[in-house]
């Protein structure tokens, strides 16, 4: 009984071997997948098919290029400039002044006050005139000439302007007038200085005789003035108005200034 068992199994695995041998002989000549996978390994991503190079060419192909140096990239012809560099003159050292010490700055003077007008100074009849007419007001002022000063050694120019006493030339050593621009004997107005003080009154005394005694030819003057101050003597006659107005002037320019005599002529 053991013996038959053993016979049928025996029988079944040589069965069972027979039929999985036939089956892959069945699978190989009806599925060509086998095939397809050689010929993919032999393809390229792109279709195409690999060619089998041999060994050698391969190694001689890599020894030429590794042979062989890369090729460079061509340099560019480099362009020469002419550049001439110019030469400077050499610079001189810079001197540096001297530097000053500061200075300490002046202490402030007290400021002056304006002082009162005071007389002309001796020999200076000029002054007293300038600074009569100086303190007229446009509206006030007539048409005249400056005051100037008087040629004393000129006895004529001095008796035929000023109407002075010519034998009193020697007495005074300056003179000035000043007179209408029109007619002098609408204004006329002269300005001595006596030489010496003692002959103050006597110049005033003759100016008064001579103007009081003179033939008038072209107008007449209405009013004469002589005012004396110091050793100074200024005599005026013509327009009434213009006298007075010359007059007021002068004595309230100097507070030392006298009129000696003042009036009409006639």
């Amino acid at each position: 009984m053991k013996r038959l068992l053993t016979i049928l199994l025996t029988l079944s695995l040589i069965l069972s071997l027979a039929a999985c041998g036939s089956k892959t002989d069945d699978n190989t000549l009806d599925d060509p997948a086998g095939q397809e996978q050689e010929n993919t390994d032999t393809q390229q991503p792109d279709g195409e098919t690999k060619q089998d190079e041999p060994d050698g060419a391969q190694e001689d192909d890599k020894s030429e290029s590794e042979q062989q140096p890369a090729p460079q990239p061509e340099k560019a012809p480099e362009q020469k400039t002419d550049t001439k560099t110019e030469e400077k003159p050499a610079q001189q050292p810079t001197e540096t002044p001297a530097q000053k010490p500061a200075e300490t700055p002046a202490p402030e003077q007290p400021k002056e006050e304006p002082k009162e007008e005071q007389p002309a100074a001796a020999g200076d009849p000029l002054a007293i005139l300038s600074t009569v007419w100086k303190s007229y007001s446009e509206d006030e002022k007539f048409p005249s000439t400056e005051p100037v000063s008087m040629d004393v050694s000129d006895t004529d120019s001095l008796s035929y302007q000023l109407t002075f006493p010519a034998e009193d030339a020697s007495l005074i050593n300056s003179a000035a007038s000043l007179m209408h621009m029109m007619n002098m004997n609408t204004f006329t107005c002269g300005a001595f200085h006596a030489a010496d003080a003692k002959d103050v009154s006597t110049l005033a005394s003759d100016l008064r005789s001579a103007i009081q005694g003179k033939h008038w030819m072209c107008g007449f003057p209405e009013k004469l003035v002589i005012v004396t101050m110091d050793q100074y003597v200024i005599s005026m006659y013509g327009n009434e108005d213009l006298i007075n107005t010359f007059r007021d002037k002068l004595l309230a320019s100097y507070s030392n200034a006298s009129a000696v005599y003042d009036e009409g002529i006639g």
